[in-house]
């Protein structure tokens, strides 16, 4: 029993050190640890003058370890180990790419059901050209996006947040363990990527953001959410990216008729089987609200959030946060691949990963230990408690979400109305960023991130490409 469980959740335990010692670093209490990282670590790998520290860095590393998965885990999985998620989005794309039905296909004797809209239809396509592997590669380097749209959006304390990132409990452990992973990997993608393209002024954003969400339609709240702080884009991107999911979705009700809308919408609005979140507390007890109450709950959770970040003009960053948490807490069937939905909460600084980290504990524990025995044995009360205990977390942190995304919308209103101070002559160079080079960049000191971070108010030029 325990070294099957060491083996299942060895990624996890892996994560679970090293994304300690990142927590850690932060932790104002620590700075003892933290000087001996700046001069055992940090000033050494610095001197390697010759590799530029950035986040092609961590990418190269991240991304040799998630193609390494690709060709490890694509192995078929036997009839009776259960489903083989990815034979299923194989066989999605070939049926897409023969002219079949991608949203149903079978194994084991019987039919399985692929409820993920255009955009990962279009993906497995591209990935079953090479087989189980492509799938993997196609998912796992989709999800590799993050590092350097992290790098890009988490202004002064880049390096920290991206190493974070890179070290969670709630990325590379959940990509590299199941398909699901890089797949679900794709919401926080859209949401970031629509972000980016949106503060960098550009006419796609709506495009890839409505695009990239008819994988999992959750993404596009956050997207919304982060667009009250990109004025100039706001709404032409909302319009486009509504477009474009309804487009897709439209095309997918006529060739494929009602049923895949009804697969890819209504099955996964009251799917109730099981979740980590405050959800798994009722759904054993059989408590569950009606479908009609639960979905009108969600539904006026999210507008209002939607209503609340655009009225209050929040920062871009901040407000995809709040967004992802909501859907978060809102969500009825919140899985453990789910939990890398949360990652952009990180962008908001170190305090941040601390929550997350915590997230990450809980999330993992359930869903590797509490749920199986509660599912396989019925003993299904630790993982209730450790359900309402994610489900506490996630709203604490939306309140602290809150509190800091309407302190920075303030500070932004005042910067709007204010005029901009001016560098003395003497400091040519103060309002040009620290260069991003390794024992250059700025280093988190035992403090929050800077009073105003590059995001906290609307860019009135494109950031830097990074």
């Amino acid at each position: 029993m325990t070294l099957s469980l060491l083996e299942s959740a060895g990624p996890e335990l892996v994560a679970f050190a090293v994304s300690g010692l990142v927590v850690l670093y932060a932790w104002p209490g620590a700075r003892a640890f933290r000087a001996w990282v700046d001069r055992n670590l940090a000033r050494r790998l610095g001197g390697l003058s010759a590799i530029r520290w950035d986040w092609r860095v961590v990418a190269l590393v991240l991304g040799i370890v998630f193609v390494a998965a690709a060709f490890v885990q694509s192995a078929p999985i036997p009839c009776s180990a259960g489903e083989d998620d990815t034979l299923a989005l194989l066989q999605s794309g070939r049926n897409f790419l023969s002219g079949g039905n991608p949203f149903v296909t079978s194994q084991c004797g019987h039919w399985v059901l692929v409820p993920y809209g255009m955009a990962s239809v279009l993906l497995d396509a591209l990935g079953s050209l090479g087989g189980r592997v492509g799938i993997w590669l196609v998912w796992n380097l989709a999800a590799l996006l993050l590092i350097p749209l992290t790098w890009a959006l988490a202004g002064a304390q880049r390096w920290y947040v991206t190493i974070f990132v890179a070290t969670s409990m709630l990325y590379a452990p959940l990509v590299v363990g199941s398909i699901q992973g890089g797949h679900s990997a794709v919401v926080p993608v859209a949401a970031l990527l629509g972000i980016w393209l949106a503060l960098r002024r550009n006419p796609s954003a709506g495009v890839w953001a409505g695009f990239l969400s008819t994988v999992k339609f959750p993404s596009l709240f956050p997207f919304w959410g982060g667009l009250s702080g990109v004025a100039a884009e706001r709404w032409r991107a909302v319009v486009l990216s509504g477009v474009v999911f309804a487009g897709l979705t439209l095309v997918v009700v006529e060739v494929w008729g009602g049923a895949a809308f009804n697969l890819l919408f209504t099955t996964q609005l009251t799917r109730a089987d099981f979740s980590i979140n405050e959800f798994g507390v009722l759904i054993p007890l059989r408590a569950m609200p009606p479908s009609i109450v639960l979905t009108a709950i969600q539904g006026v959770s999210l507008l209002a959030a939607l209503v609340f970040v655009h009225g209050r003009r929040w920062p871009a960053v901040p407000a995809v946060a709040l967004l992802t948490v909501v859907v978060a807490l809102v969500a009825q069937r919140f899985t453990e691949n789910f939990m890398v939905w949360l990652l952009p909460v990180a962008l908001m600084g170190p305090t941040y990963g601390r929550w997350l980290f915590a997230l990450g504990v809980v999330g993992v524990a359930d869903a590797t230990v509490a749920l199986p025995a509660c599912m396989n044995q019925g003993a299904c009360v630790p993982s209730e408690a450790l359900g309402g205990l994610f489900g506490v977390l996630l709203f604490i942190l939306l309140v602290v979400v809150l509190r800091e995304g309407s302190r920075l919308a303030r500070e932004g209103s005042r910067a709007v109305s204010e005029p901009a101070p001016t560098a003395p002559p003497s400091e040519p160079g103060a309002a040009r960023e620290t260069s991003s080079t390794f024992h250059s960049a700025p280093r988190f000191e035992g403090r929050e991130a800077p009073t105003r971070p590059a995001w906290s108010v609307e860019m009135r030029t494109p950031p830097p490409a990074g």
